[in-house]
C-alpha cells in the first residue's frame, strides 16, 4: 500500500461513514478508522478503539498512524441534533483532530458540513452564496469549525476542503429520520401521514455522498464544495417512490399543510461534478431498489 495515501476517518460507522469503504479502498486509501465502537466491520479499515471527545486518544491515534490525510465525518445528526450541547463537544473534537495532525505531518483534511448553514433560498444554493449559520446550535458550530479549520489549516500549509451536505438518505437508517420512519411504518404496515408533501429537497444516496467525499478527499479542490445532486424532488413524490417499490402506495396519507420549512432547498453542484470530477452514479429509483434488496436480505 503507497503510505502517502494513509488517511485517519471519524464518523465512519454511520449512515454516509459506513459506505466510505469501497470508494477509498478504490481510490488507494490506506484507511485508519477512529471510532468509539467496540465491534465494527471487517472492511479492509484499521480500526482505532478511541473517544473523540478525549484528547489524548486523537493524540495518541495520530502519533500511530501519521496519516497525511484526514477525513472527520464525525458528528451528531439524530434526535434532538439541532439544540443539542454535543455540537460543541464536536467542534472542539475537529479542532483537537487538526491540532494532532498538524503536529504529525498531516497534509490534507476534509470536513464535513451542512446545507443549514446557508440562508435559504428558492434558487440553486452556490457555495459564494450568503450564509446564515446562527439559526441553530448545530449549524453554528459547524460554521464555526469551518472557518476555525480553514484558518488553521491556511497557517500550517494544509491542504482544506468542507462538504456541504444536503439531504441524504440511506441504508439502515434511523426510524427518527424521513426515509427511516417511512420504510419502518410501511414494513409494519401503518400508515405514513406527510404533513407537507409538496416541499421541494436535493436528496442524495448516503453511497454517493461517500463517494463525493472520497473524490474530493483524493482531489486538490480547497474550499467549499456542495455535496448534492443539483436536482429537488418533493417529498410527495419521494415518499411515494419508496412506498411504490414495496407495494404500499395505499398507506400514505398526503395533508399538505403550512410549514415553516422553505419551499424549495437545492444546491448547485458544479465544483463538485467539473473541480472534484466527481459524477452521480444512483437515481432514485436505483437507491430505493437497493435499499429495499438490503432489508429484504437480497
Amino acid at each position: 500500500m503507497n503510505s502517502s495515501k494513509k488517511v485517519l476517518v471519524t464518523g465512519a460507522t454511520g449512515l454516509i461513514g459506513k459506505e466510505l469503504a469501497q470508494p477509498l479502498l478504490q481510490a488507494g486509501f490506506e484507511v485508519h478508522a477512529f471510532t468509539i465502537d467496540g465491534k465494527n466491520p471487517d472492511n479492509g479499515f484499521h480500526w482505532i478503539k478511541g473517544n473523540l471527545f478525549n484528547d489524548s486518544d486523537i493524540k495518541a491515534a495520530m502519533e500511530a498512524v501519521k496519516p497525511q490525510y484526514l477525513l472527520n465525518m464525525a458528528w451528531c445528526t439524530v434526535g434532538d441534533y439541532l439544540k443539542s450541547d454535543l455540537n460543541y463537544q464536536f467542534l472542539q473534537a475537529g479542532i483537537s483532530l487538526l491540532k494532532h495532525f498538524k503536529d504529525n505531518g498531516g497534509k490534507r483534511a476534509v470536513f464535513t458540513g451542512t446545507c443549514f448553514e446557508y440562508k435559504f433560498k428558492n434558487t440553486p444554493l452556490k457555495e459564494t452564496d450568503e450564509l446564515d449559520p446562527n439559526k441553530t446550535v448545530y449549524t453554528f458550530c459547524k460554521n464555526k469549525l469551518h472557518e476555525t479549520a480553514a484558518y488553521f489549516c491556511a497557517q500550517h500549509d494544509i491542504s482544506f476542503g468542507y462538504g456541504r451536505i444536503f439531504y441524504v438518505y440511506g441504508r439502515n437508517e434511523n426510524k427518527t429520520r424521513l426515509t427511516g420512519m417511512i420504510i419502518d411504518k410501511l414494513s409494519r404496515n401503518e400508515e405514513v401521514i406527510i404533513k407537507s408533501g409538496r416541499l421541494y429537497k436535493d436528496y442524495m444516496y448516503a453511497k454517493d455522498i461517500a463517494g463525493a467525499f472520497a473524490a474530493l478527499l483524493d482531489s486538490t479542490a480547497q474550499g467549499v464544495v456542495n455535496i448534492c445532486t443539483g436536482k429537488a424532488i418533493s417529498i410527495k413524490d419521494f415518499t411515494l417512490e419508496i412506498a411504490r417499490q414495496m407495494g404500499k402506495e395505499h398507506l400514505v396519507v398526503f395533508k399538505n399543510e403550512p410549514s415553516n420549512q422553505p419551499p424549495i432547498i437545492i444546491g448547485d453542484n458544479t465544483r463538485l461534478t467539473k473541480e472534484v470530477g466527481y459524477q452521480i452514479k444512483y437515481s432514485l429509483n436505483t437507491a430505493i431498489e437497493e435499499i429495499w434488496e438490503h432489508i429484504n436480505g437480497n
